[in-house]
C-alpha cells in the first residue's frame, strides 16, 4: 500500500525575486490603466494596504513576506525530506504555457522521463533584474519524471470514470508551467539539491479567460469570444479523491502537493484588479483550519471568481486527496499581504 504526504504551499512568481524587490501589484495596477483614475491618490487606499506599503513602496514589507514564506517552505522541505518520496506530485495550473488556444484540457497529467527548464527567461518576471539566488538569468534546472507511476496514475483515473488527458513532453513552454516550477524552485530554496521524481498534474483554473487573456489578470478582452468554463471546485476535489486511490494501491510513497496563491489582486475584479479579497481567504482559512475539507468542494466556481480565487481549484484538489485518507491539516503559515498580489498559505497533512 503507497502511503502519501499531503502539502499545501503557493506558487507566486515574486519570490523569484529578493524580498526587497517583490514587484508590487498596487504600483504595477495604478500605472498601467487597470485601476481608475482615483487609485493615484493613495489617500484614497485601503488603510491596511498604506500601512503594508509603508513609507519606503512595500520594501521592507517585501523583505519580511518572502523571508516569512521561505521559512514555511522549508519546513515543508524538511517534512518532504523526512517522508522521502519515490515520487511527488503537484497540482498546478497553466497560464497560456504548455497549453495554448489549440487544446486547453480540464485536467492533464505530465508523464515525462525528464524536463528542463528555465524559469528565469518566463515572461514578465525578473526581466533585467537580479534573482533571489543570483543566478544568470539562463541557468537551467534538471527534474527527473516518473513515466510508470504516471501511466499508472492515467489509467487508474480513466478506471474511475475521469478521462484524464496525458503528455509525454512540452508543447509550448520549454519546461513546466510556472505553477510547477516555482513550487520546485522555492521548495529548494536553500539549494540543498532535487532529485525526486515529479508527477506536474494541470488544472485549468483560469477557464473563461485562459485564450482570452492568455491565463493572467485584469479586465477580460473584449474582442474575444468567451471561453469556456474550467472545472468546478466539486469535480476538482473528487479528481483529488481519485488520485488518493490511485496511490493508495500502489507501491509508490507518494508527496502530494496543491500550489496556489488564493485571492489574487489581479484577479478580483470588484478591487478593479488591484488588491487581493482579504475577508474571503480569511473564511477559506478558517473552513481549513477547523479541517473542513468539504468546504472545498461546496465552494462554487462564481464564489471564486467573485473572490479573485480561481487557483482555488488546485487546493480543492488537494483537498480531495487529504479529504479520501481522512487527514488532518497542520498548518504551517498563513501570510497575509493587500500589496503583493495575494496572500499565502502554507500547510502540510502529516501521514497518521
Amino acid at each position: 500500500m503507497g502511503e502519501i504526504l499531503g502539502v499545501g504551499t503557493t506558487h507566486y512568481p515574486g519570490f523569484l525575486y529578493p524580498g526587497e524587490a517583490l514587484p508590487d501589484a498596487v504600483i504595477r495596477a495604478t500605472h498601467n490603466g487597470r485601476a481608475p483614475k482615483e487609485w493615484e491618490d493613495e489617500t484614497n487606499w485601503p488603510a491596511e494596504l498604506r500601512e503594508e506599503m509603508g513609507e519606503d513602496h512595500g520594501q521592507t514589507a517585501g523583505v519580511k513576506h518572502r523571508e516569512r514564506v521561505m521559512a514555511a517552505f522549508h519546513k515543508v522541505r524538511d517534512a518532504i525530506d523526512d517522508f522521502n518520496p519515490d515520487i511527488v506530485l503537484i497540482y498546478g495550473d497553466d497560464q497560456w504555457e504548455n497549453f495554448n488556444d489549440d487544446m486547453v484540457p480540464p485536467f492533464a497529467v505530465y508523464a515525462w522521463d525528464e524536463v528542463t527548464c528555465t524559469p528565469f527567461e518566463r515572461r514578465g518576471y525578473v526581466g533585467d533584474g537580479a534573482n533571489a539566488w543570483g543566478d544568470p538569468r539562463d541557468k537551467e534546472f534538471h527534474f527527473r519524471g516518473h513515466r510508470e507511476a504516471a501511466v499508472h496514475l492515467v489509467d487508474s483515473m480513466m478506471d474511475q470514470g475521469f478521462d484524464m488527458a496525458y503528455s509525454y513532453k512540452p508543447l509550448h513552454a520549454k519546461g513546466l508551467a510556472h505553477a510547477h516550477t516555482n513550487t520546485l524552485l522555492y521548495l529548494d530554496d536553500d539549494r540543498r539539491g532535487w532529485d525526486y521524481p515529479v508527477i506536474p498534474v494541470h488544472i485549468n483554473c483560469h477557464g473563461d479567460r485562459f485564450v482570452r487573456n492568455h491565463g493572467i489578470g485584469g479586465p477580460l478582452r473584449e474582442d474575444l469570444p468567451a471561453d469556456p468554463k474550467g472545472p468546478t471546485p466539486q469535480r476538482c476535489f473528487d479528481m483529488g479523491r481519485a488520485v488518493a486511490r490511485a496511490f493508495s494501491d500502489s507501491p509508490w510513497r507518494v508527496a502530494v502537493i496543491g500550489s496556489a496563491s488564493w485571492s489574487h489582486g489581479s484577479l478580483t475584479t470588484k478591487h478593479h484588479w488591484v488588491y487581493p479579497d482579504i475577508p474571503a481567504d480569511r473564511r477559506l482559512f478558517e473552513h481549513l483550519s477547523n479541517n473542513d475539507l468539504m468546504h472545498f468542494r461546496d465552494i462554487t466556481a462564481e464564489e471564486l471568481l467573485e473572490a479573485g480565487q480561481l487557483e482555488v481549484r488546485d487546493w480543492s484538489a488537494l483537498a480531495g486527496t487529504m479529504y479520501e485518507l481522512g487527514r488532518k491539516v497542520e498548518v504551517v503559515d498563513f501570510s497575509e499581504s493587500y500589496i503583493f498580489n495575494s496572500s499565502k498559505c502554507t500547510v502540510l497533512f502529516p501521514v497518521s
